[in-house]
């Protein structure tokens, strides 16, 4: 590339992923709407979002598997080439899961700081570190 590229010029890279985070943002905003209770039904957070949150998980395997497909020339390649095409997609899904967490972990009170008064039980996530139940305190 021959001609200077101007400080407010976007490169090719920030294009892809300003448009990588707009789609996802939509695919977020349309899980939010997903997540409102019907009208005139007795809303139940929780597992209004479990719910959405498994559609979300099942569309992204369906889109990506689909996506894997026409890389091949029939269903033997693909299969030939299952486990390689796993290990990327849940590394992938992996590493972006692990960002997303420790996000969320640094900015809990800012992200939840809307959350209404829900009826959820913090001890869901307690955990028995007494493994050892026969033994005497």
């Amino acid at each position: 590339m021959s001609q200077k590229i101007e400080a407010t010029d976007v490169t090719e890279e920030e294009a892809l992923n300003a448009a990588f985070f707009e789609r996802a943002d939509e695919f977020i905003k349309q899980a939010n709407e997903f997540c409102r209770p019907a009208p005139g039904q007795q809303p139940n957070p929780a597992e209004i979002r479990g719910q959405v949150s498994a559609s979300m998980l099942f569309a992204a395997a369906r889109f990506n598997t689909w996506v894997a497909a026409n890389n091949f020339k029939d269903g033997k390649e693909m299969r030939e080439a299952k486990d390689q095409v796993m290990a990327y997609l849940v590394q992938q899904f992996q590493m972006m899961l692990d960002d997303n967490y420790d996000e969320y972990c640094e900015q809990f009170d800012n992200y939840l700081r809307f959350r209404k008064n829900e009826d959820f039980h913090t001890h869901k996530h307690d955990h028995d570190h007494d493994h050892d139940h026969d033994h005497k305190h």
